[in-house]
């Protein structure tokens, strides 16, 4: 494969702030990019990108794109809402939301949920392409579904394996990140390169920005059915457990939990796959140490988040019962939260679990120790959260 040249010439990503936009608007034929108030992220984002990234011209061609992707998608957005003001006073009633660390069954769930026939997600084409979502048969028509669609086949025959580390598909439910980078404050952005000072920047800043634009989103893509309960999942959540409940109080939040030590390891593998492509060196150990306290950070807040918060809230799930019986943890969280399981939601969850076996796309392969990490240090970085869900396998690492 022919690599992609700078689109930055060598400038510093610093320097090329407007020329990002002006792209944008050349690709969408639109200007309104709405509240200034994401530049903050964005500017954290492209001075760690110049400062600490050390990025190869590989992956500044991919750092452009990232951001390219998050600007036009924010402009369909702004778009979206000038055509259909409207539902903007739609209600989100008791939206579910997935949290939990990365590598905890919570992909594998949220698949499972959205089986239901009344819950909505975010297919992955519309993160990318916001807009009322359209009769399912018409998305080859769209051009956005197609050229994703094109993308990610290309880009899992290229790369053998990488379904076992983590699937996508445009036409199925994804996470919530791509609607959080149109304001630039995702866990994402830590995950597929070195940036530390950013790191800090998303550590510090007020989340409730990023999700008041994301429950607005959600009125957007679900404009053609507002009724439908939404089912929203991603890593990020973990850190804005307080900035979900101010803006959703009746959310029903459903936690993932796994022992630290086989879910930070599983984390670090999965985002040096992301990563090498993109910088120059790589550095697995500083990798594991970093990936180690950004995770221990999330799951203290969002300790720290229920501490305030009605417990009757949360529903808990331990990743090793997801691998026993995920339709027996269905139907317990349906029960915590009061919800209806038809009988057709049933059949077609049992349905996905005949036909997903774990597994099927081969194993992830990976150890502790290539990334630095001492299974009991990880247990004892997250000591508290191990304290208030004791999911630690004494005989595993």
């Amino acid at each position: 494969m022919q690599a992609r040249p700078d689109p930055t010439a060598g400038r510093p990503f610093a320097a090329c702030e407007e020329a990002l936009h002006e792209a944008a608007c050349a690709a969408t034929g639109l200007d309104d990019f709405g509240s200034d108030a994401y530049r903050d992220g964005l500017r954290a984002l492209l001075h760690a990108w110049d400062e600490e990234a050390d990025l190869a011209p590989e992956g500044r061609a991919a750092a452009w794109e990232l951001v390219q992707t998050a600007l036009v998608a924010r402009l369909r957005s702004q778009a979206g809402w000038k055509r259909r003001p409207e539902c903007l006073a739609a209600e989100i009633r008791a939206p579910l939301f997935i949290a939990g660390l990365p590598r905890t069954g919570s992909t594998a769930l949220q698949r499972l949920l959205a089986k239901d026939p009344a819950l909505q997600g975010l297919e992955l084409w519309l993160t990318v392409a916001p807009q009322p979502r359209p009769p399912r048969p018409e998305w080859p028509r769209h051009p956005e579904f197609a050229a994703l669609d094109a993308s990610l086949r290309a880009e899992f025959g290229d790369r053998k394996g990488l379904r076992a580390i983590h699937e996508m598909d445009a036409r199925e439910v994804d996470e919530c990140w791509r609607l959080l980078h149109q304001s630039f404050a995702s866990t994402t952005f830590d995950c597929v390169s070195r940036v530390p000072s950013y790191t800090r920047w998303f550590l510090d800043a007020d989340l409730c920005p990023a999700y008041r634009r994301h429950r607005d989103q959600l009125r957007l893509l679900g404009a053609r059915d507002p009724g439908r309960r939404w089912l929203c999942k991603d890593a990020s959540h973990l850190f804005a457990v307080d900035a979900i409940l101010a803006l959703h109080p009746d959310a029903c939040i459903v936690q993932t939990h796994r022992d630290p030590a086989r879910a930070i390891p599983s984390v670090c593998s999965l985002n040096r796959v992301f990563r090498l492509p993109a910088a120059r060196g790589f550095d697995p150990v500083e990798h594991g140490a970093a990936q180690l306290e950004f995770w221990a950070q999330g799951a203290l807040r969002s300790l720290a988040a229920r501490r305030n918060a009605d417990a009757r809230r949360f529903f808990d799930v331990d990743f090793r019962d997801v691998e026993a019986d995920a339709f027996g943890v269905v139907r317990r969280l349906y029960r915590h939260f009061g919800l209806p399981l038809s009988a057709e939601a049933e059949r077609a969850m049992r349905r996905h679990c005949a036909e997903n076996p774990r597994g099927k796309h081969g194993a992830h392969a990976y150890s502790a120790a290539e990334f630095g990490l001492d299974p009991d240090r990880v247990r004892e970085r997250f000591a508290a959260y191990l304290a208030a869900f004791p999911v630690a396998d004494p005989g595993g690492a």
